[in-house]
């Protein structure tokens, strides 16, 4: 019953001056408000990622060797020569390992198709590309064992390709040129979309391995090595014997660096969480900034109100109230203001990250940080700046209110 009585008390004192109630709770809104919407932001960066990753086959239970060495965003400190077909079939041997995919592939190579002619994209490798990268056919068929072996002339081509050179035109079973060498087109494959870096994923074909090597590329390493394996809570101990397992091909000392890189869904993540830190630190920063000045505020609000209300507290100390009382009472209200703004913040906010992706390419996710923090953070506020208010109010004297 005290503390419905408080609770009640306090609210009436709150009602006692609308417009200082509002002015406190301004700050409150705009802080929570912007921190809500700077948490949603950095959750849907991360599950932007977490989905981007799934959908090029580069979940939890997967990992990639590269050529070249370095961290995974960093130029290749050494020459992209290194990785052959036996690193994979070593790696195939491994426990764990499910799938094993090769990879060759070069940028901007110049394709043709009648007078239309473009630079794309162009990957060599096995029928275990579609598997390992979980990449659907909208149209045709992917590269078979045969294509490999008997080194064919047939490609597998992206949406962006088929947009480009045929239009409404049938792709399947024409033929392309790549560096003045024909193919035929077998195969369409599911649309993608942008990458996450920016980059069109549909700009690019697939082809026979054996014939990239022989008839494009001009060479048999490789650029990459895409495992996945069979138990997802292995793939970091698995990712560890895939890398011993090129140091000692690749013959490497001790005391040299690996000339390959062992990129990981949790370590790509890791990253990319890494990079946009400073970021969010500061954004996080702005927001408390803003807390503290609405803290101030509140302060300074709730210290003039004391003055105002000189006598009601004087009748209510009169009437038996003790200065316990009178300060749980101005310091309710001081955290019933700041988690009334903190609960309006989390609604604008988790409107704005709503509308936010709809207006901009930024993307967003509701989870259940906003609350936890919006709440903790208010509730703070309000005891932190209303405590010198509630015991100014409780050193006032009950006679000089009357005078």
């Amino acid at each position: 019953m005290k503390v419905l009585r408080l609770f009640k008390e306090s609210l009436k004192g709150l009602n006692h001056s609308k417009l200082n109630t509002s002015l406190m709770m301004l700050g409150i809104v705009i802080g929570i408000a912007a921190l809500t919407v700077i948490v949603s932001i950095g959750q849907g960066a991360k599950v932007k990622v977490i989905d981007r990753m799934n959908s090029y086959g580069f979940g939890s239970d997967a990992f990639l060797m590269a050529s070249g060495g370095g961290k995974i965003f960093s130029s290749r400190r050494t020459k992209a020569t290194t990785l052959s077909l036996k690193d994979a079939e070593d790696i195939r041997q491994l426990p764990n390992a499910k799938v094993v995919g090769v990879y060759q592939r070069e940028r901007d190579i110049r394709v043709a198709y009648k007078n239309k002619n473009k630079t794309t994209r162009v990957e060599g490798s096995t029928p275990l590309w579609q598997v390992v990268r979980k990449w659907d056919m909208k149209e045709g068929r992917f590269i078979e064992d045969q294509d490999v072996t008997g080194v064919k002339r047939v490609a597998v081509i992206g949406n962006t390709i088929v947009r480009e050179f045929f239009g409404n035109e049938t792709p399947i079973g024409k033929y392309i040129r790549i560096k003045n060498v024909f193919f035929e087109v077998i195969g369409i494959l599911e649309r993608k979309g942008t990458t996450g870096g920016g980059h069109d994923a549909d700009d690019r074909l697939v082809i026979p391995i054996t014939t990239s090597a022989q008839r494009i590329f001009n060479r048999n390493y490789l650029n990459s090595i895409r495992v996945l394996v069979n138990d997802p809570s292995k793939v970091n101990i698995t990712a560890e014997r895939a890398r011993e397992i090129l140091r000692k091909n690749h013959r490497l000392p001790p005391s040299v660096e690996d000339d390959f890189r062992v990129i990981t869904a949790e370590g790509l993540l890791k990253r990319i969480t890494e990079s946009s830190r400073t970021l969010n630190q500061m954004l996080v920063l702005i927001s408390t900034i803003s807390l503290l000045v609405s803290g101030i505020v509140i302060m300074n609000i709730m210290l003039v109100s004391v003055n105002e209300r000189i006598r009601e507290i004087g009748i209510k100390r009169s009437l038996g109230a003790t200065r316990r009382a009178i300060l749980l009472q101005f310091l309710m209200e001081a955290v019933l203001v700041a988690l009334f703004g903190g609960i309006i913040g989390i609604a604008l906010g988790l409107v704005i990250a709503k509308f936010l992706p709809l207006m901009t390419s930024i993307s967003t996710a509701i989870s259940w940080q906003p609350f936890v923090l919006g709440f903790a953070f208010s509730f703070l506020v309000g005891v932190l700046f209303g405590m010198q208010p509630a015991r100014k109010a409780t050193q006032l004297n009950p006679v000089e209110a009357f005078k």
